[in-house]
């Protein structure tokens, strides 16, 4: 006999079945629209991290090329609102420091709309070894800061601002050139010292090294003596990335007081990740009459 429709035994069956196969795609489809959405956090972050500290695989000329906010300014942002408007604070800002098309609202939000947290430290906070100047956190699909959701310092260091990566390094090294002439022959006693000139965030600033014995030698009469002397130097603060200015100077007492010569500035770029600059800064030229 020919049979029309189902039975409910075959439609209670059916139900089980989809009811089964619902229970076991639901979870796996909240887990990769949660999984899309940490992806979509994390972008953000990475970002955020590129304007404020810039991106150190951009060259150009062979030339790292990006410092983002800590190259133009030579410090850390106050907040995100500082990347893309200029609040009137900073000399040298030349924002906005996020790539085109970001959403004025949305590029400090992670994908929950929940406000992605910034907090600068005076002390570095260390994880890992790592010394961290500033931190990118978001709690996380749950909401809650300090569960185990949560994107920050511990579960991605990647996307945190490291010191080193926006004030490398204080130490200097390389060769100091200088040529001599004089009069009559001589022995000099010379000093030098190393100069830059850097942004610290209210404009410009300079420091400089502590004074450094010269082994000048015997000088002949009219007969240019080149000496070219190894140093490793130290200024008192450490350099911000991005572009610094740098001179020799030449003095005549331990002391480095009584300045002789100085040379112009030389514009060299500090890079991340630096653990010394290794250059030689430009020649002095001095003439003892």
């Amino acid at each position: 006999m020919k049979r029309n429709g189902f039975t409910l035994i075959e439609i209670i069956v059916t139900m089980a079945i989809l009811s089964i196969l619902a229970g076991a795609l639901v979870p796996m489809v909240y887990r990769v629209w949660e999984s899309n959405e940490i992806a979509v956090t994390r972008g953000r972050m990475a970002e955020l991290k590129i304007a404020i500290a810039g991106e150190p695989n951009l060259y150009q000329q062979g030339v790292r090329s990006h410092y983002g906010f800590v190259g133009d300014i030579g410090t850390l942002p106050d907040n995100l609102d500082e990347l893309i408007s200029d609040s009137g604070v900073w000399p040298g800002w030349n924002g906005p420091y996020l790539s085109g098309g970001f959403d004025a609202v949305a590029f400090k939000e992670d994908a929950w709309g929940r406000p992605i947290a910034y907090n600068m430290h005076d002390s570095p906070l260390l994880v890992s070894g790592a010394a961290i100047s500033a931190t990118l956190r978001s709690a996380g699909p749950d909401g809650v800061f300090g569960t185990g959701d949560d994107i920050d310092e511990n579960s991605d260091l990647a996307l945190q601002i490291l010191s080193k990566e926006v004030w490398p390094t204080a130490r200097i090294r390389g060769n100091l050139n200088l040529t001599v002439t004089a009069a009559s022959e001589t022995t000099p006693g010379y000093y030098a010292q190393l100069r830059a000139g850097y942004r610290n965030g209210i404009g410009v600033a300079t420091a400089t090294t502590g004074c450094f014995a010269l082994n000048v030698g015997l000088v002949q009469s009219g007969i240019p003596k080149n000496v070219s002397q190894a140093f490793d130097a130290s200024f008192p603060v450490t350099l911000p990335i991005g572009r610094i200015t740098l001179r020799s100077r030449l003095f005549g007492d331990s002391g480095c007081v009584t300045l002789l010569e100085e040379t112009n500035d030389m514009a060299i770029f500090v890079s991340d990740g630096l653990n010394e600059l290794s250059l030689n800064p430009p020649t002095l030229y001095h003439r003892i009459d």
